[in-house]
């Protein structure tokens, strides 16, 4: 059976022009941001994180949300412990995903200074110190201890792992081979070849699920705004046909509503095809329970230093990339 991981990458932007590199003004709650990109906004139909979980429980999945608890620092601890307290009631897990573009608030008391968007630009040490500060606010918030990391931006390094080692989070999932910002400690062979967990320093990672889009080139992550309902099912088959450990699918929490349409007026608009995507992948877990079960990281053994084995990725098809391309461009009306 294949371990699925549904994981959500949970946090807030504001739109402010110049927005990091311009600290937000103090008086500035970022309130509108807060809505759209945790709650869905005000619109007709909130797709929001609520929305989320209901689509979940409904099927019976398990989920976790990666949540960046760095916004909190600037703007209060009162959305965050709200957020963290619908994902906890609803029985999924929360993992701790950290964004530095929050360094450059000044209320960001304590923290290391602003070094850039991405974790690997920062000593070990002060990674080390974001992991805890993290954390500690994550607890603050009424968050169980998380057990699972991921950077934002994919911006992990192998100084990461040691510093989530070093704080007791046993699992990563940092790694997307799609982007080179990941992991660039990496050789491109360790890089490109990782398609299923395993250990590194002392810490289980968990690679971003990839496929071939456009055989015999190109990588594509499997995203649910970036993937077709359609290369879902043919990724999903060709783990199960060849034994994979696990698939790890990536969405965000702010995925099915047009945030960049945040900065103007009227409420927030849907993205319906997309979250109708959503919806029948869950669907399709759902049914195929026999063959496919959702899990937490916290359920994950301790790491097992033993040799990892990984299968090639499974290569999609010209007419399936051509279906996705219609119906990207149809998500971008309805």
């Amino acid at each position: 059976m294949v371990s699925v991981f549904i994981t959500v990458d949970t946090e807030v932007w504001p739109s402010v022009e110049g927005w990091p590199h311009r600290p937000l003004d103090e008086r500035h709650d970022a309130a509108r941001a807060i809505d759209w990109y945790l709650w869905g906004g005000r619109g007709v139909q909130a797709l929001g994180v609520p929305w989320q979980l209901d689509v979940l429980a409904r099927h019976r999945l398990r989920a976790t949300y990666f949540v960046d608890p760095m916004f909190s620092f600037a703007l209060g601890l009162r959305p965050l412990r709200e957020l963290v307290g619908r994902v906890v009631d609803a029985g999924q897990e929360v993992g701790l995903h950290l964004h530095p573009e929050w360094l450059t608030d000044p209320r960001c008391t304590g923290l290391p200074a602003f070094a850039g968007p991405l974790l690997h630009r920062y000593p070990e040490h002060e990674q080390a110190a974001l992991v805890a500060a993290g954390l500690a606010r994550l607890a603050d918030a009424g968050a169980p201890r998380a057990a699972a990391f991921r950077a934002g931006s994919w911006g992990a390094s192998r100084a990461t792992l040691r510093a989530l080692r070093g704080h007791g989070i046993r699992c990563d999932s940092s790694l997307n081979a799609r982007f080179r910002a990941s992991f660039p400690d990496l050789d491109d062979e360790a890089r490109e070849r990782a398609t299923q967990p395993f250990a590194i320093e002392g810490v289980r990672e968990f690679p971003v699920t990839n496929f071939i889009d456009r055989p015999p080139r190109g990588r594509r992550p499997l995203h649910v705004c970036a993937a077709s309902l359609g290369e879902f099912r043919a990724v999903l088959e060709h783990a199960a046909r060849e034994d994979w450990e696990a698939v790890v699918i990536v969405l965000h929490s702010f995925e099915f509503v047009r945030v960049d349409r945040i900065g103007g007026a009227g409420d927030a608009k849907p993205q319906r095809t997309i979250a109708t995507r959503f919806e029948r992948l869950c669907a399709y877990l759902d049914a195929h329970r026999e063959r496919f079960a959702t899990r937490h990281f916290a359920d994950v053994a301790t790491p097992d230093e033993g040799a990892a084995t990984h299968p090639p990725l499974p290569r999609s098809t010209h007419a399936r990339t051509a279906l996705r391309h219609l119906q990207q461009l149809a998500s971008r009306f309805y």
